[in-house]
């Protein structure tokens, strides 16, 4: 490899001698065309392809030149090995242990010092197992295709060889199930088998890049929301590669797996490990309960009366600003890239975490009636509940019942099938019904409500689906089992359907499952939504395992109202936002709306 390096210094300074010989005479040969006008050789033309021709050879011999990164080389193994693996005929058969094929030859890239030199290595890498079988399908024609990116392949474009074998591998379709196969009943990709690294040890670099690469590539060729995350994907991988690199404690290596996980902004990807929360987030709490109301936090309860007499805490306290910030700024800097979720919904969720803290005292600003009180609250690492109390709010203790002249209540949260059934009859003569969908439903699916709201069968959703022969590629369908019955279409013919005013309440806490059920009561006739931004995560989820054994799981497909519209991320369709203030929230403006706006109506 020596020698190999010292003759190409010597061809490149070679190639230098001969780019400004090159040089001279174009400057020569353009002097002698303003004096020599018959001289036809020296036309604009031929200077031009002369100007084109250095630009190549410098731009080429510039290449050769120019060291490499460490984090540059590492990335781009990374690529290839991932390509390789969810590409190659052989390989997505299981017929290597590719894990340990990666382990064996990252280290390898050590001695590599330039993008000439790295191209050689990923060529001899690819040479050095069975070729692939090619398949090229043209058919693209009603895939989905947003999550397609190999723009990255084009930087070997100058190594004929390496860059032809890539785009082949790119497009080809022979693909064995090892690694992603397709569940039977329901067309969802997900893991064969374990990605657990059985000798897996975070001190070891090698390992802690193969932790990265498994995961990444995984997202990559078959998470079909990729194309919702907010930055580019292929772009992340060298702030990645460089934060698994120097991550030279247990901590550190998990801070940085929690970030990869979180980086794709799926709630149902939720990941926080023990080490990491005991040591950055949940050390000391606080013994109180806090509302985010726009960005202000509502003191709603007290766990311990005589710990909250000691801080002159009191019920409906306005906590305005946390250690000088504002609350949505402290929020996001603590767990904005250490927890995964789909959109700003999930502020409320985790509210109380911005008091969480490795100190046991907090500064906060307090604002009561018309005075401003600045002050440190002490936090505990542990405390009793004791004389509790609560903020009284507004709420309807029934499952069902009349909350007004002529509207029913409908909460979803315990109601039975057959309640519900007793419900609707119940209300058949009513103006309106509001459903409550801020509590995750114990018995209710998506196919009760259209029993009652629906005319008809209908569509109520659409559902991309990963092609698990197709990496990067998705398809509109339905599973596989729906020649039986389809569960992306509910009701049925009903001449004495509920024709009136059905308001549904939702907020951020409805989420995934509970969405699916949203959806399906929307399609109803007379649906308004009132509430807030959905948690925007609302199918299946794949579950992969990586290489240290954590499982993490993803969304697997993608959902769209039937016209288009899409919900993962976004949430579900609100008509009417929900304008909560620290003065009036008590009073369940959700409930407060829903009436309005059925009365308009009637």
């Amino acid at each position: 490899m020596e020698s190999k390096r010292i003759f190409r210094k010597l061809m490149t300074k070679i190639i230098d001698l001969i780019v400004w010989l090159l040089l001279i005479c174009f400057c020569i040969g353009r002097n002698l065309n303003k004096k020599i006008a018959k001289i036809k050789f020296m036309k604009r033309q031929n200077i031009f392809a002369i100007a084109l021709c250095l630009c190549f050879i410098i731009q080429t011999f510039s290449q050769e030149k120019k060291e490499i990164t460490v984090i540059e080389k590492y990335k781009q193994f990374g690529l290839v090995w991932g390509l390789i693996k969810y590409h190659h005929s052989e390989v997505s058969k299981g017929k290597y242990d590719w894990d340990s094929i990666f382990i064996e030859n990252i280290d390898k890239l050590d001695i590599v010092t330039s993008q000439s030199e790295l191209n050689d290595f990923l060529l001899n890498f690819i040479l050095s197992i069975q070729t692939s079988k090619i398949k090229i399908d043209i058919d693209n024609e009603d895939l989905f295709k947003k999550n397609l990116d190999y723009d990255w392949i084009e930087q070997y474009s100058a190594n004929d060889k390496l860059y032809n074998y890539l785009k082949q591998l790119k497009e080809n379709t022979i693909i064995g199930d090892y690694y992603v196969v397709k569940q039977i009943n329901r067309k969802l990709t997900a893991q064969k088998d374990s990605g657990e690294f059985k000798s897996f040890d975070y001190k070891i670099k090698s390992h802690r890049l193969l932790e990265l690469f498994s995961y990444w590539n995984v997202i990559q060729y078959h998470y079909v929301n990729k194309y919702l995350i907010d930055t580019n994907w292929v772009s992340q991988l060298d702030y990645f590669v460089d934060g698994f690199i120097n991550s030279n404690s247990n901590l550190e290596y998990e801070v940085q797996k929690n970030k990869l996980i979180a980086s794709i902004k799926d709630c149902h990807a939720y990941h926080l490990s023990k080490l990491v929360s005991d040591s950055l987030i949940f050390k000391y709490k606080p013994p109180f309960r806090v509302k985010l109301v726009n960005d202000t936090l509502v003191v709603t309860g007290i766990f311990n009366n005589k710990l909250g007499e000691k801080d002159d805490l009191k019920l409906g306290d306005l906590i305005i600003e946390v250690q000088d910030q504002n609350i949505k700024s402290v929020l996001n800097k603590k767990v904005g890239s250490m927890l995964s979720f789909s959109n700003d919904s999930y502020l409320k969720r985790v509210a109380g975490w911005v008091f969480y803290n490795n100190e046991d005292s907090i500064k906060v600003k307090i604002k009561r009636k018309d005075s401003i009180i600045d002050k440190y609250i002490h936090l505990y690492k542990d405390f009793e509940v004791k004389d509790p109390s609560w903020l009284k709010s507004f709420y309807v203790e029934k499952k069902w019942q009349l909350i007004d002249n002529k509207i029913g209540y409908i909460n979803l949260k315990e109601i039975t099938k057959n309640e519900l059934k007793e419900a609707f009859e119940e209300f058949s003569n009513t103006d309106g019904i509001v459903i409550d969908l801020r509590n995750a439903p114990k018995y209710i699916s998506e196919a009760d409500i259209p029993k009652y709201t629906y005319p008809e069968k209908r569509k109520f959703i659409k559902v991309l689906f990963p092609l698990p022969d197709r990496p990067s590629l998705a398809k509109f369908d339905t599973p596989l089992i729906s020649y039986i019955l389809d569960p992306f279409e509910s009701g049925s013919k009903n001449l004495k359907y509920y024709d009136k005013r059905i308001v549904l309440l939702v907020n951020g806490s409805t989420q995934s499952r509970m969405e699916f059920i949203g959806m399906a009561i929307q399609a109803s006739p007379n649906c308004l939504t009132i509430g807030e931004s959905t948690a925007g995560s609302v199918m299946n989820i794949a579950t992969f395992t990586m290489a240290d054994g954590t499982q993490t799981n993803f969304t697997s497909l993608g959902a769209f109202y039937p016209d288009g519209t899409e919900v993962q991320k976004k949430g579900l369709k609100i008509d009417y936002f929900v304008n909560e203030t620290t003065s009036n929230f008590t009073q369940d403006q959700y409930i407060k709306e829903a009436i309005k706006q059925i009365r308009f109506k009637s």
